[in-house]
């Protein structure tokens, strides 16, 4: 956006004089924004409730608002609206702390002039802009993070996290726990003999297959390779070894894929007071793997 692109500059503003001065200045620079002014913070909320604009020229001292939360008030109000603060000589001080606390810039009235006035509303804009593109990006890099770039569903660093969290949970109230952990079986096969692209659609597939059929507060991960967790806060032992059973039969009936039947072998965990998050995953390990030595496909419970 270049200075002259501007469609609307909302002034809140109490002081006619000032909001006069503010008027001549824009016009004698040539902005062609449309200046809309309001006197009290609540109508710059209700306005921006209602309208877009582009910068918001805001007053820290108003009838019904002073200070710092003027502009945080407003700023919760219109967390992607930039705002340039305006301070009277005596209250410059506030004007620092404001920018501090997410404003974009602040004016002293008696030291305004209008092509200072015209480039900080550029600047706040183009700042604003960035602002909200890094948080983007800084949200994009701490999904990925916890989020399995395959199938969608949690990593294993994000089920770790939720795991002593849950872990806690259980040891204060003494609630129940289990955590199922589930291999599928020959999945090396399907690589060699469909392709690592088949491999691939596979899990993406089985992935969305459990996610259907778990609880919305289960939490469901991928372990690593072929392998997954889900773990089932506040579910008795029968419970869980009828949700992991379900689990099974599903896998072992769906079609993957041009006829592909994919099984999987299943252990189950059950908290236990002296648990740490290493030896309740140790022990649907242990138990996944004597599944897997007892036939594969089926289920075990240590």
């Amino acid at each position: 956006m270049n200075e002259n692109q501007m469609r609307t500059v909302l002034l809140i503003e109490d002081d006619p004089g000032d909001a006069l001065l503010i008027a001549e200045m824009l016009e004698l620079q040539q902005c062609r924004a449309s200046l809309v002014r309001v006197e009290r913070l609540s109508e710059g909320i209700s306005y921006l409730q209602q309208n877009c604009c582009d910068v918001v020229l805001l007053d820290m001292n108003l009838p019904d608002s002073s200070g710092l939360p003027t502009m945080t008030r407003l700023m919760d109000a219109a967390p992607t609206t930039p705002i340039i603060v305006l301070t009277g000589l005596s209250d410059e001080s506030f004007g620092v702390e404001a920018v501090k606390s997410g404003a974009q810039d602040y004016l002293v009235k008696g030291d305004i002039d209008g092509r200072v006035l015209k480039r900080a509303m550029f600047y706040a804009v183009e700042r604003k802009k960035l602002e909200i593109s890094l948080k983007q990006t800084r949200d994009l890099f701490e999904r990925q993070s916890r989020i399995d770039y395959l199938t969608g569903i949690y990593n294993r660093l994000m089920f770790n996290e939720l795991l002593e969290a849950e872990l806690q949970r259980a040891r204060r109230y003494g609630t129940s726990l289990s955590l199922i952990m589930f291999d599928l079986d020959h999945f090396k096969q399907i690589n060699d003999n469909y392709s690592h692209i088949m491999g691939d659609h596979v899990l993406k597939e089985l992935a969305q297959l459990i996610s259907d059929n778990i609880r919305a507060h289960d939490i469901f991960s991928r372990w690593g390779g072929e392998e997954f967790m889900v773990l089932v806060p506040k579910c008795d032992q029968a419970g869980t070894s009828m949700l992991a059973e379900k689990l099974r039969s599903l896998c072992e009936i769906h079609d993957f894929g041009n006829g592909l039947q994919v099984t999987a072998s299943f252990g189950i965990a059950h908290f236990c007071a002296e648990d740490s998050a290493e030896s309740f995953t140790a022990r649907a390990d242990e138990a996944m793997y004597l599944s897997k030595k007892n036939g594969r496909n089926r289920i075990e419970s240590l």
